[in-house]
């Protein structure tokens, strides 16, 4: 009976594992065209587009339906015609606000989400798909990556942007996420120990040594919250 119990868990264990991988990795068959072959939801950020606005570093703003492309890294809003466009890449702008989130706009083409905001900073993300490589993933030999890519077509953005394609293998996208840090004057930094020591630079030893001390992750949203909530508090 133990030895059955055993065996149940292992089987639970694996489905879940496999359901959780399944879950952080989108497969396009060979030939398949992207649009058509993916769910609106796995290409867009929102299962909808969502009323919002955007606002230009003048404070002037203008309203409109918005969603964010994760496999394109584009910002696109409905016209009043119906038709779907994307935001061109203009430095006058400042944010785009899409329900409750703010996504503020790093010319020429980055949005990054409000992660959290602290007295001096804020914590910045980035959410993408981007195509892997089978050898840097780990394993998929189905898959196919930037290095594998040959024969090629392109898929074209609604404002022009071109992302690539191999029309001879599966294609294996992962979920991504990068993270900038952004401070009171508006200036964008990188969410690294030298991004943290120059945005901090009047603690700088300080700073430098909680990022020693503490092991941080650059990489980990949890460690960057922390490592900021931190250094913001220094006197």
């Amino acid at each position: 009976m133990k030895f059955l119990s055993l065996i149940c868990f292992l089987l639970i264990g694996m489905q879940s594992m496999v359901a959780a991988q399944s879950n952080q990795y989108i497969r396009v068959k060979a030939g398949e065209n992207l649009t058509n072959s993916l769910s609106f939801n796995d290409r867009y950020q929102y299962p909808a587009f969502t009323m919002g606005k955007l606002v230009y570093t003048s404070n002037k703003s203008s309203a409109a339906r918005f969603n964010y492309n994760l496999f394109l890294n584009e910002m696109h809003f409905i016209n009043a015609t119906g038709d779907t466009l994307a935001l061109e890449n203009d430095p006058t702008v400042q944010l785009v606000i899409i329900g409750p989130d703010s996504f503020y706009y790093e010319y020429p083409k980055t949005y990054w989400q409000l992660a959290s905001a602290y007295r001096s900073a804020q914590l910045l993300i980035k959410r993408t798909m981007v195509l892997i490589d089978r050898e840097k993933e780990g394993g998929y030999k189905q898959s196919t990556g930037a290095s594998a890519i040959r024969t090629t077509t392109t898929y074209s953005g609604v404002n022009g942007s071109l992302a690539r394609l191999d029309t001879h293998s599966d294609m294996l996208f992962s979920k991504k996420e990068e993270f900038r840090l952004r401070d009171s004057n508006g200036k964008f930094h990188p969410a690294s120990q030298a991004g943290f020591l120059h945005l901090f630079a009047k603690n700088k030893q300080a700073v430098k040594q909680y990022l020693k001390e503490n092991s941080i992750n650059f990489n980990r949203e949890t460690d960057l919250k922390t490592s900021l909530a931190f250094c913001t508090d220094l006197p």
